[in-house]
């Protein structure tokens, strides 16, 4: 096998990253592992896509001057908080000829999300499902603010911002100990604040968390222009904790202004976040006030 074989069967090229190569790597030995097909019916030409996959991974590495160690098993390598509440699925959804399956369950316990192996989508479904198991059977399933509540902080127990965002941000540069990632957003007006006509996008910004949520501000004039939404459900897990972290240093921009419907206007930013390169995450635990809201 050629190393131009190598990277075509695992369909990257030398511009990807060792974390995405790696990545690319897990998810196909999961896709044709024989205890993974959902449908029962094994092909027999996936114990010879996996070899080859091996094979290619390995080749990749060895050119890199990297030993290669990794060893052919089934098993769910993200770390997990083990002071979690609860534990929960890690699912997969295959696809046979561009359509869907149903999300197969891959394993359980308490895994800390990671982006390169596991979609939020099917990550924020466990975590879904992990609540329902919680609160079965119990009155408070009526009221949907706690279940809300409850959803929301099992999911904080199980992502680790700072490890996420390296993984999903854009890096843009390096600032000293800093690594410099970058985030799309936009400006969401909200109720009594002063936002008119778009600023200027020059006009120097600030941002910070306020009642769990990222306000903007105009750094000299103090004007809230409103709270910072985003399109990518995951970033509010990752991006607004790390506004609270005293070591990452946050700044906003604005990038455009776009025209949505009807003729409103978009304010879309990007947010940097500076984060020191040895910074690592401590897992939160909510056990005490998920209990709370059980009673």
């Amino acid at each position: 096998m050629t190393l131009k074989e190598a990277y075509k069967i695992l369909g990257v090229s030398k511009e990807n990253t060792d974390r995405e190569i790696k990545a690319k790597y897990k998810k196909l030995l999961i896709m044709y592992h024989p205890d993974s097909d959902p449908t029962g019916k094994r092909d027999p030409e996936d114990d010879d896509k996996i070899r080859l996959v091996i094979e290619a991974y390995r080749k990749i590495r060895e050119s890199e001057g990297e030993p290669y160690f990794d060893t052919y098993e089934f098993t769910w390598d993200a770390m997990e908080n083990k002071d979690a509440y609860a534990q929960r699925n890690i699912f997969f959804q295959f696809k046979i000829y561009d359509e869907a399956l149903p999300p197969s369950k891959m394993a359980r316990g308490r895994f800390v999300w990671d982006p390169d192996m596991e979609e939020f989508h099917l990550f924020a479904k466990s975590v879904l499902e992990a609540c329902k198991e919680t609160i079965s059977g119990r009155d408070i399933i009526q009221e949907p603010d706690i279940v809300k509540n409850i959803f929301h902080l099992m999911m904080q127990e199980y992502v680790l911002p700072a490890d996420a965002a390296r993984k999903i941000g854009k890096k843009i540069r390096q600032e000293g100990d800093c690594e410099v990632y970058s985030f799309s957003g936009f400006i969401k007006k909200e109720p009594g604040s002063s936002l008119g006509s778009a600023p200027a996008s020059a006009t120097p910004l600030t941002i910070y968390l306020r009642e769990d949520r990222a306000v903007v501000e105009e750094l000299v004039t103090g004007r809230i222009l409103g709270t910072i939404s985003f399109d990518e459900d995951e970033l509010y897990y990752v991006v607004l904790p790390l506004l609270e972290d005293p070591q990452v240093e946050a700044r906003v921009a604005i990038t455009k202004v776009e025209t949505v419907r009807r003729g409103k206007e978009r304010v879309v930013v990007a947010i940097e976040l500076a984060i020191p390169t040895g910074l690592t995450d401590r897992p939160v635990i909510n056990g005490k006030l998920i209990k709370k809201l059980l009673r």
